[in-house]
């Protein structure tokens, strides 16, 4: 049977670029950023060494602590590279000036497609909130969640004022949905060992078809009948 475009294993794409073009050591750092999502991409987010890492970049061991202090930094110096990227993904879906449920439906997609594009980040991710250092949390916190819960209440705001969502509180939103998207990931083993289902682009369409209906009716206009039965 063929195999459709969607459920072909897919190999890494190109990391998000930084603000300004590099140049200087910013050259060698890139090479290393691109060379750590390289790798645990094919790894699925396993353990990859700091000679590894060189080797991929063509760079000498010592240049990762010179340029990110130890592994650990430039773990988190890609974390925020992938996590800063989605700030110019809700950026260029305001531009479409689509109405909130059609906007709220690209977002939900456009979460569990970025968990495919960077398998590893839930798990980079977690790492890092687990550790709870102040500095790591709160540089995440400004490049992810404070701007992304913004952005939900903005839409979540605009949508009950035009009738296609009820009032939802956007903090708990934002647990809601991206929770349920990173589950999938983090979970993999389960998905794979346990449920024989294979992670691919066709079966993230169709768990982002799933979901997508379960968010937008989730948080649908309230319904007369249902409001009388309570």
């Amino acid at each position: 049977m063929a195999t459709s475009p969607t459920d072909r294993p897919l190999g890494p794409t190109r990391l998000p670029p930084p603000a300004d073009p590099p140049t200087g050591a910013a050259v060698t750092s890139e090479r290393l950023l691109q060379a750590a999502h390289e790798l645990l991409h094919e790894r699925g987010g396993g353990a990859v060494s700091v000679s590894d890492l060189c080797t991929r970049a063509g760079a000498n061991v010592a240049m990762v602590k010179y340029c990110f202090g130890s592994k650990d930094g430039l773990y988190d110096a890609l974390v925020e590279r992938v996590v800063g990227s989605f700030q110019a993904d809700l950026a260029q879906l305001d531009e479409l000036a689509l109405p909130p449920r059609a906007t709220m439906e690209r977002h939900v997609g456009g979460i569990a497609r970025n968990f495919l594009r960077f398998p590893y980040l839930s798990s980079l991710l977690n790492e890092r909130l687990r550790r709870a250092d102040p500095e790591t949390v709160a540089r995440l916190s400004e490049a992810f969640a404070l701007p992304t819960r913004a952005w939900h209440a903005r839409l979540l705001e605009s949508g009950a004022a035009a009738g296609a969502f009820r009032q939802v509180d956007p903090t708990f939103f934002f647990f809601s949905v991206i929770g349920i998207c990173e589950f999938l990931f983090s979970a993999r083993s389960w998905l794979e060992q346990t449920f024989d289902e294979r992670l691919s682009g066709d079966l993230v369409e169709r768990f982002v078809a799933h979901t997508t209906r379960m968010v937008l009716d989730g948080i649908g206009p309230e319904r007369p009948d249902v409001l009388g039965s309570r």
